[in-house]
């Protein structure tokens, strides 16, 4: 897995911990701009079916 590019939602932005790969899992996590919003982080797998994220617990409460 390999990350060439992504985009976050309205109202938040990535943080610059992204593992983009090569590796087997790709890691993001989506920051709300909003301090009291959860945290939205992913892994992101290839499967038979093509590229599937995975939300993850985020570890930073």
């Amino acid at each position: 897995m390999y990350l060439v590019s992504w985009s976050p939602a309205d109202g938040y932005a990535f943080d610059e911990d992204v593992e983009r790969g090569p590796a087997p899992v790709a890691r993001l996590e989506a920051e709300p701009g909003a301090d009291d919003a959860d945290d939205l982080a992913y892994d992101i797998t290839c499967t038979p079916a093509g590229a599937r994220a995975q939300r993850m617990a985020d570890g930073d409460d």
